[in-house]
């Protein structure tokens, strides 16, 4: 009879910068488990060691933008409830005795038991916390690296009754995105415990740029002494690629593959998209290549758009939410679109990469006017690292709507962690197109000395990928741009080559790509570095 399970899908809701849905938990005996995971879909589960569960035993009431569960067994037995929770949700958890467990990257959680134990685990540098004890609890733990304030009784204060609180020692210009605050009266145990904000989250702080900038020079470094390890992927067939950081496939037998996403044009700046494989040549420190690949603008694109919603272009939000429709309609059915936004200065997903248009235009329209810092440099790391990362061996492209003034610029408290000059070289080892919308409104007047460096940064950035600025007056200013736009991606070609020079010892190479037909110009990355 024992530990029977019931499991029900609870709400189904869209997650972007709207309020976010809120799951309400009351228990009064037994357990309470939230984890956050990924999906669509708020999902409980219950279970009891005594006996099956019964129709009755658990009242559901749904409302808009809330669902409450309340567990009420007729005969009083203890049930225990699991509950998956998409990104994005809130959860309230009421118990009497039962212990309450938290786990994930939750949008915000309110706690409260009596005598129940509380065990949060959560990325601490990313998230507010709050504990209230009517006493001290019977053990209290946390990860050595973890910083937080405790007040309250020691374990010789005889005042049993004195209160005890526990909160962090983030600092109130710290950017951070979940918040728990938790109750209890007499807890047998506050247990934290620390995690790294997932891969799959579509909410990141900015800092983990740095993280994903120097994972990709460190590696570079390695490569250069020497010291790169091996990586071997048992069960794979010889030849099939393993995706590795950096835009470079790995083979089992070491063999490695490097990809170039090229833009070709006339010289009035047309696209040219009739080339056959033989009129490519590709040369790796003057030594011509054998190209194993050539992909033609017909081939599926990966477009990314990244919306700058911070506060200096605030005064064109209504016209950039409409651009960004624009930009999506800019692809063709067989091409996945994203679209990623900075805001309240925090990257956030608004759409993962799918070929729903439809679906992407709703959740543009639903975006709220948010505004906040304007760490931009970290955003098209961040941008560059949610999908388009694991993708090297495809044609991906990186829009970023932006006045290009990242506050490092202005010495802000909210700058980026990551400098150009860093997010520049390690671009140097992206496979992607980046191009810049740069709303530039001093186009016709000596623009001031933090504008004009906001555009220079932005296309040398553009320049290093292979890509390139596309400047406007206003949000309102963009309809040649558009077009623009579509050509340049109509007219990127994928070329693939397995180099001739096998020695990946972390230098620079440099590539050359040649067309054969005359009159035709190309666009394409530098070089690489041999990782």
């Amino acid at each position: 009879m024992g530990n029977a399970r019931r499991t029900l899908a609870l709400l189904a809701l869209p997650v972007c910068l709207q309020a976010a849905p809120t799951v309400r938990v009351e228990n009064p005996a037994g357990a309470i488990e939230a984890r956050v995971v990924p999906g669509k879909e708020a999902r409980m589960q219950a279970t009891s060691p005594d006996r099956r569960i019964r129709n009755g035993d658990i009242a559901i009431v749904r409302e808009k933008g809330r669902t409450t569960i309340r567990v009420q067994p007729p005969d009083g037995i203890r049930l225990n409830v699991q509950i998956s929770l998409p990104y994005g949700y809130h959860l309230e958890a009421r118990t009497t005795d039962g212990p309450i467990r938290v786990e994930g990257m939750i949008r915000r959680a309110d706690l409260a038991t009596v005598s129940g134990d509380l065990h949060l685990k959560a990325p601490w540098t990313f998230t507010r916390l709050f504990v209230v004890c009517g006493r001290r609890p019977g053990r209290f733990e946390k990860p050595p690296a973890l910083k937080v304030r405790v007040r309250g009784p020691s374990r010789s204060n005889s005042e049993a009754d004195a209160e005890w609180r526990l909160s962090d020692k983030l600092r109130d210009t710290d950017v951070t995105y979940g918040r728990i605050v938790a109750q209890a009266e007499e807890p047998g145990a506050v247990i934290l415990e620390a995690m790294e904000v997932p891969d799959d989250a579509p909410v990141k702080p900015p800092g983990l740029a740095s993280q994903i900038v120097n994972q990709i020079l460190e590696r570079r470094e390695l490569a250069r002494k020497g010291k790169q390890p091996r990586r071997r992927a048992a069960g794979r067939p010889a030849g099939e690629p393993i995706i590795v950081e950096g835009g470079i496939a790995r083979f089992t037998g070491e063999v490695r593959m490097v990809t170039l996403t090229v833009a070709v044009y006339d010289k009035q700046g047309r696209p040219v998209t009739d080339l056959t494989p033989e009129e490519f040549e590709v040369f790796e420190d003057g030594v011509r290549q054998n190209l194993a690949h050539t992909g033609s603008g017909e081939e599926p694109f990966n477009l990314a758009l990244l919306l700058d919603l911070s506060g200096s272009t605030r005064r064109d939000r209504k016209s950039m939410m409409a651009a960004a429709k624009r930009f999506v309609g800019i692809a063709r059915p067989q091409d996945k679109v994203a679209v990623y936004v900075l805001a309240a200065s925090i990257f956030q997903v608004v759409s993962p990469l799918t070929t729903d248009r439809e679906r992407v235009y709703e959740l543009i329209d639903a975006i709220p006017d948010v505004s906040g810092g304007s760490p931009i440099y970290d955003a098209i790391a961040l941008a560059y690292a949610q999908e388009l990362r694991q993708r090297p061996l495809e044609r991906n492209a990186l829009i970023v709507i932006t006045d290009g003034v990242d506050s490092r610029l202005r010495h802000d408290v909210d700058a980026s962690k990551v400098s150009i000059k860093k997010l520049r070289r390690a671009a140097e080892s992206m496979n992607v197109l980046i191009y810049p919308v740069f709303l530039d409104p001093f186009r016709f007047v000596p623009p001031p000395r933090w504008a004009a460096e906001a555009r220079r940064n932005l296309e040398a950035l553009a320049r290093t990928t292979g890509g390139r600025l596309f400047p406007a007056r206003s949000i309102e200013d963009l309809d040649p741009v558009y077009d623009l736009v579509a050509d340049e991606l109509r007219s990127v070609y994928t070329l693939a080559y397995y180099p001739e020079n096998q020695e990946f010892d972390g230098s620079w190479r440099t590539i050359e790509v040649h067309v054969k037909r005359p009159g035709v110009k190309v666009r394409t990355r530098p070089g690489y570095y041999a990782e």
